[in-house]
């Protein structure tokens, strides 16, 4: 099921996106490289976020199934 991307992801990829508007108004190529840069850590930081979540919601449906298996048995 898809979920509703968390505070910390939504805010890391505004942060992104905001990093994208300063490279893509930067005239100096090192400027931009650098903001460009800056985006895709913030990009990388939110896939990182998410990926934790998901393995956290994983986790507590894997203990979740083990528990009700072991009720019926």
């Amino acid at each position: 099921m898809l979920r509703k991307p968390s505070d910390k992801v939504r805010y890391c990829y505004r942060r992104a996106g905001e990093a994208r508007e300063r490279a893509l108004r930067a005239k100096d190529v090192s400027v931009k490289a650098m903001w460009f840069n800056i985006e895709d850590r913030w990009i990388a930081m939110a896939h990182s976020w998410a990926m934790a979540e998901a393995f956290a919601d994983f986790g507590g449906e894997v203990r979740r199934a083990i528990e009700r298996h072991d009720e019926k048995h």
